[in-house]
């Protein structure tokens, strides 16, 4: 009774806090400039005694053109030697607020990347993520003349806890953001525990799910990103009698893959629920249609993640079996800032977030000799997006491409179109140009033969969704057999693929053959249009529409390595 009372106590706070949450992004934009330049003043005053703020005179800049003078624009490279520093224990380098750990992302190349972060920089992600959903659900329900009834949440991304040498966190953003929470998980979670399930606790996907379908009242599901629970739903399909028998008896298998110390913490937690057993086995039975997860879970109110850009066709699929459940499309940021958030449900525009980072925009196209700041932006143009943070990133190149969707009030609502230099994010792995090149370099390399002719494309015929490599080469490749060392290289290249494939958040790779002349006749074509032969580059993406209808409908009917495993 006590926890039950502690739960409902918790949630509603959490939904107390969204909604001062959505009355700042409310406020923020009627004034967007105004707060922004009141945050880049915070930043620059708070760290003008820093190494960095020493170096660049923070302390004598009263204007953006002069920050603009006297900070250059910058990327991780030129960060990265203060950062290693930091890791060391060195401070006042960067920043001079206390770090909490550090974000590590792994980079397309595989070369960590760890990105500073403080309290004020997770402020963001503790104000604009979970609460704001949980606000937004509960809104819903009001204006649709229904009780917003208080329940935990199913937190599907799995932690990575692990520590720098010095005992620094050191783990992915969401993580270290979601520790703010992390005495309170029992009470707003479906986790027994005051951490997250970690990917080295074993299977961690049957971890969610055994606590996650115990629990009835759920109310809301989160994930960074949606193509997150389309991989779980594939884990689903296969193992929900395994998960709903151990339910009814009140165990935990033995054939599940886990840490006997976690086994044993875990085990302690649960107790034979032979009637919520009965009921799962009568829905899952009924079948994986659009209204499973109504069915599981009565009260859920909101589904939490980012479903926009590469991530809608995982999106599209996660809603297909969602019927009636608002979907909040999350947040739109990088491991070293968050910059955007949804301010209305089923909506993939999102609100630029004025007091997270000092925003600074390149037009497209152009150089970046001249920046823009948010007031100059124009509805319908695209933009590159520098960040300056709370954590000692200054004028950061985030590389991003967006475009501005409209205005709410007189703030920004802004859409990511794509990664300079990423062709694919499937599940997060920011798959590159570069990575593709040379991925076939090295299979070229190691065949002695020359592709002649190969793109990549995002192919979303099979959930999860997977990548295709269209040749067109008269070189002598057995391509059926070669999928697996095709993909071993495309994980040396880029060691986020190896690890969502591991994870199974992307499928297996599939090649297929181009039809004879296929490029050619796309050159031809570009030349038809007014292109200069000289200036045709070859295709090695499916970047826009017309490529893709192009391409496309000029396979060979074969497709090599139909299987997903």
């Amino acid at each position: 009774m006590q926890h039950r009372f502690l739960n409902h106590l918790a949630m509603r706070v959490m939904v107390i806090k969204g909604k001062r949450s959505l009355r700042q992004l409310e406020r923020a934009s009627k004034a967007p400039m105004q707060q922004n330049l009141a945050l880049l003043k915070k930043i620059l005053k708070d760290n003008q005694n820093t190494e960095y703020g020493r170096q660049h005179q923070f302390a004598a800049i009263r204007s953006v053109a002069e920050f603009q003078r006297n900070v250059p624009v910058n990327n991780y490279e030129d960060f990265a030697p203060q950062i290693e520093r930091m890791k060391n224990g060195e401070t006042n380098v960067l920043t001079a607020s206390k770090l909490l750990g550090f974000s590590r992302t792994s980079g397309s190349s595989g070369v960590p990347k760890y990105i500073p972060a403080t309290s004020a920089s997770l402020q963001a992600y503790v104000k604009y993520t979970w609460t704001r959903a949980l606000a937004l659900g509960a809104a819903e329900l009001n204006r649709q003349g229904k009780r917003y009834r208080p329940g935990r949440g199913v937190f599907l991304s799995p932690a990575t806890n692990e520590t720098l040498p010095n005992g620094m966190l050191c783990s992915n953003i969401a993580e270290i953001g979601a520790r703010e929470y992390g005495v309170f998980y029992p009470y707003i979670l479906t986790v027994p525990m005051r951490r997250l399930f970690d990917l080295h606790d074993g299977d961690y996907i049957y971890n969610i799910y055994r606590f996650a379908l115990a629990d009835e009242e759920a109310t809301f599901i989160f994930s960074v990103f949606l193509s997150v629970n389309v991989s779980q739903i594939a884990y689903l399909k296969k193992h929900w009698r395994l998960i709903v028998d151990d339910i009814e008896k009140g165990v935990i298998s033995d054939s599940v893959e886990m840490k006997p110390e976690v086994r044993q913490a875990l085990s302690a937690c649960i107790r034979p629920m032979p009637e919520r057993a009965a009921y799962l086995r009568a829905q899952f039975e009924q079948g994986f249609d659009a209204t499973l997860f109504r069915r599981l879970w009565p009260q859920m109110t909101v589904i939490c993640g980012i479903g926009n850009a590469s991530f809608k066709p995982s999106a599209d699929y996660v809603r297909s079996m969602c019927d009636g459940i608002p979907f909040d499309y999350s947040i739109y940021g990088a491991s070293e800032g968050l910059v955007a958030a949804c301010y209305r449900l089923n909506d993939t525009d999102m609100q630029l977030l004025t007091d997270s980072c000092f925003y600074e925009f390149i037009p497209f196209g152009e150089d970046g000799s001249r920046t823009l700041t948010l007031d100059q932006l124009e509805a319908g143009q695209k933009y590159e997006i520098l960040i300056t943070t709370q954590a000692g990133l200054y004028r950061y190149h985030l590389k991003d491409v967006i475009e501005v969707k409209g205005f709410r009030n007189q703030c920004p609502l802004i859409s990511f179109v794509y990664r300079k230099g990423q062709l694919f994010n499937i599940a997060g792995e920011k798959f590159s140009e570069e990575d593709a090149r040379t991925t076939m370099e090295l299979f070229e390399k190691a065949h002695g033969v020359s592709v002649e002719h190969w793109l990549f494309y995002q192919d979303d015929s099979v959930m999860p969704s997977r990548y295709a490599l269209a040749v067109e080469s008269d070189a002598p490749v057995d391509w059926d057999a070669c999928v697996d060392e095709l993909e071993t290289l495309m994980g040396q290249c880029n060691k986020r693929y190896s690890g969502q494939r591991e994870k199974s958040f992307i499928s297996r790779l599939t090649v297929q053959r181009q039809q004879p002349g296929t490029h050619d006749a796309w050159a031809a074509h570009c030349v038809a249009q007014g292109a200069s032969a000289a200036q045709i580059k070859p295709v090695h993406s499916l970047d826009n529409e017309q490529k893709r209808a192009f391409f496309l409908s000029r396979l060979m009917n074969t497709t090599i390595q139909e299987e997903s495993k």
